[in-house]
């Protein structure tokens, strides 16, 4: 199975290579799964660019430490852009479920971000949890 993860507007190579770097150096992935950055000629530039990051699936193992990877690394990174989530060599059913591990509600085989940047602010994810919320009140 591989799981291609793709985004575009401001950012995205650097978003796209930020997302290779975190797979490729998750020790719960290596050894199942391969992860590679995929590139493509882009009119006006001198090299390739980067187009998605595609993580070939060889274990079940991966496929449970993917998501977990992919969301700590939306969660410490925040991409500029949503990233689109295709499942590829997988029926429907495999295809719903590898999404709903990413916590994505399957459009027709392929999903992205559910949320969408937001035009007010520079933080693409206004509504995501804030990983230091800072004090709490509370009763004593």
């Amino acid at each position: 199975m591989e799981i291609r993860f793709e985004t575009t507007g401001p950012g995205q190579e650097t978003d796209l290579r930020s997302l290779y770097n975190w797979l490729a150096d998750d020790r719960g992935l290596r050894g199942h799964a391969q992860i590679e950055a995929v590139t493509g000629a882009e009119s006006g530039r001198m090299g390739p660019s980067l187009d998605a990051v595609l993580a070939l699936i060889s274990t079940g193992a991966a496929l449970g430490q993917l998501p977990y990877s992919y969301l700590a690394w939306r969660q410490s990174r925040r991409p500029q852009a949503p990233v689109t989530i295709n499942v590829l060599g997988a029926d429907a059913a495999e295809t719903e479920a590898v999404l709903r591990r990413f916590g994505l509600e399957p459009p027709g085989g392929a999903a992205s971000d559910p949320r969408p940047p937001d035009p007010r602010t520079s933080d693409p994810h206004p509504d995501a949890p804030d990983p230091d919320p800072g004090p709490t009140r509370g009763a004593p």
